[in-house]
């Protein structure tokens, strides 16, 4: 009998999961944002009108709706975030982001050079206007250049404009992640922003500063990685 009523409660939870998810508010945009932090791997109903689930790459993602607003709230990349999606504009409002874990350290750093055989670490600063126009640019064709992208920002960048910046442009909340990494600085990555740093077999190796562009990026690519 606790079998077959564990099974009933089961089949109502799934249903009831499928039926949010199918009627989000601003569904388009909603999956859009979690596309960008990664892919969830299971969703779960929290509770009623609450699910969550882990994603592929690590951290969590919670959506939860009060009428025609959709929440989402968000653990991934080193970057804690909530904020959410109204109709009819369902522009996305940030109500909270800052960079977990000390942002991006030296053993992220050893982490990445280890996972990835080659790519590219590109830092950015929200109050460089060459930095924002090309990762505006670059969301378009980034997965053309078949290379692993990690995109991180200066560590001295104003939590509120930064965060205004990715609002306004529309960017992967990711891009918030803050470059806290010894190693990178002493590369030169903040000299200039933007700065690419190139790394390939597990070491650093070249480090472009400036604006780039998708037919410079992809001649360094062939170049270098």
């Amino acid at each position: 009998m606790k079998l077959l009523i564990l099974i009933i409660l089961t089949i109502f939870q799934v249903q009831a999961k499928d039926e949010f998810l199918k009627n989000l508010p601003c569904a388009d945009q909603v999956y859009g944002h979690i596309d960008a932090l990664g892919e969830p791997l299971k969703w779960s109903l929290v509770e009623k009108g609450v699910v969550s689930s882990k994603l592929k790459n690590g951290g969590d993602v919670k959506l939860s709706v009060k009428g025609e607003k959709t929440l989402v709230e968000s653990n991934s990349h080193g970057v804690e975030f909530s904020g959410y999606y109204l109709k009819p504009l369902c522009a996305l409002s940030i109500t909270k982001m800052s960079s977990a874990n000390g942002g991006f350290t030296d053993l992220d750093l050893n982490n990445l050079l280890i996972k990835s055989k080659a790519g590219i670490i590109y830092v950015w600063s929200p109050h460089m206007s060459l930095s924002v126009f090309e990762l505006v640019e670059m969301k378009k064709y980034a997965k053309k250049l078949k290379v692993d992208i990690t995109v991180l920002m200066d560590l001295n960048s104003d939590a509120k404009f930064s965060k205004n910046i990715v609002s306004e442009y529309k960017l992967p909340v990711e891009y918030l992640k803050r470059v806290n990494s010894r190693k990178l600085e002493a590369f030169g990555s903040n000299i200039h922003f933007p700065s690419m740093v190139l790394y390939k077999n597990g070491k650093l190796i070249k480090r472009i500063p400036g604006f780039n562009g998708e037919k410079e990026f992809k001649r360094l690519i062939k170049e270098y990685l």
